[in-house]
């Protein structure tokens, strides 16, 4: 068995190749570091994605919701795992209008009297999924 090359005779000259099982090392080892770099790009995108910090003054979040039914003194959200939230609004809240059936959303709001809506976002794909 070689470990480096191989010699083969060609008409009167000795030629020198890369043993097989030496090129299926060397390959092997490429194929290994072609996995590792490409996890690290996958762990970089999803890292990347996640979403900004809440704004100050948050008193809590509702992520990965759907709008149900909204009136301007009431909106009743539901998560992936259909739980309910049902909230009662404040002035600060935009129209219903704004509101898709179909969109996922990340809410984040403020707790007192009534609930104070602060901003919201799309719900990143992954967390959908959960």
């Amino acid at each position: 068995m070689c470990h480096f090359a191989c010699m083969r005779s060609a008409g009167r000259r000795a030629v020198w190749s890369v043993c097989p099982s030496r090129k299926l090392f060397i390959m092997k080892k490429i194929a290994i570091f072609a996995a590792v770099f490409a996890f690290i790009l996958l762990l970089t995108k999803i890292a990347n994605q996640v979403p900004p910090p809440a704004p100050s003054g948050t008193a809590f979040s509702l992520k990965a919701q759907q709008v149900v039914e909204c009136t301007p003194e009431e909106i009743t959200l539901v998560d992936n795992h259909q739980t309910v939230s049902h909230l009662v609004k404040d002035s600060s809240w935009p129209d219903c209008s704004v509101f898709h059936k179909d969109d996922v959303m990340d809410f984040y709001l403020s707790r007192g009297e009534k609930t104070r809506f602060l901003s919201y976002e799309k719900t990143i794909w992954w967390r959908k999924a959960m």
